[in-house]
């Protein structure tokens, strides 16, 4: 499969993504807070998209190290893994913060390696992306603070819930556009 191929399905799966995720927002209520904001603390989800975040690191990091060193990225990877699902707290949200800051670098890449339709606008979006991502990987109590946040605002709500599918909405467009053909 070319690059191309991937940058247009990776804007498609994100943006089914975005879509669950402004389900799961619209759905935050005090009723059901107790539950919600138990998401950054979630160990297992969080483990398993810390490893994603790992594997996605190593091709990105074979070129900062000598050839030799390279055979050892992949156990580091998988130790890495098990030892932040034994001693990292709000595991989740480091976690998705990680895959936050990877997935922006990624699209903001791509979105100008294959002259995506309004990149430049598309670029504010993979900032903020990645600000986020920034933000629930070093302080990622704020992530929980956010979720109750939502509970108790709701215009807060709506305007997170508004945004995460106007993102999702134009990566829909760019990804369909790309597939087709008719971008670029």
């Amino acid at each position: 499969m070319d690059a191309l191929k991937i940058y247009a399905i990776s804007l498609l799966v994100f943006a089914m993504a975005t879509g669950v995720a402004v389900w799961w927002i619209a759905g935050i209520t005090p009723e059901n807070l107790k539950q919600r904001e138990q998401l950054p603390r979630k160990v297992f989800a969080g483990m398993v998209l810390a490893a994603i975040d790992l594997l996605w690191c190593i091709p990105h990091t074979k070129p900062l190290l000598p050839e030799w060193l390279h055979v050892y990225l992949l156990p580091t990877a998988v130790v890495l893994a098990v030892v932040a699902f034994l001693y990292l707290d709000y595991l989740f949200s480091r976690a998705i913060g990680g895959f936050f800051i990877l997935l922006a670098y990624y699209f903001l890449h791509e979105s100008f390696t294959f002259h995506s339709p309004a990149a430049p606008f598309f670029s504010l979006f993979c900032f903020a992306l990645g600000i986020v991502g920034i933000f629930f990987s070093g302080k990622p109590y704020l992530m929980r603070d956010a979720i109750r946040l939502a509970a108790r605002s709701r215009y807060y709500k709506y305007m997170l819930a508004a945004l995460t599918a106007g993102f999702g909405l134009f990566s829909l467009l760019l990804g369909i556009l790309h597939l087709t053909g008719r971008a670029g």
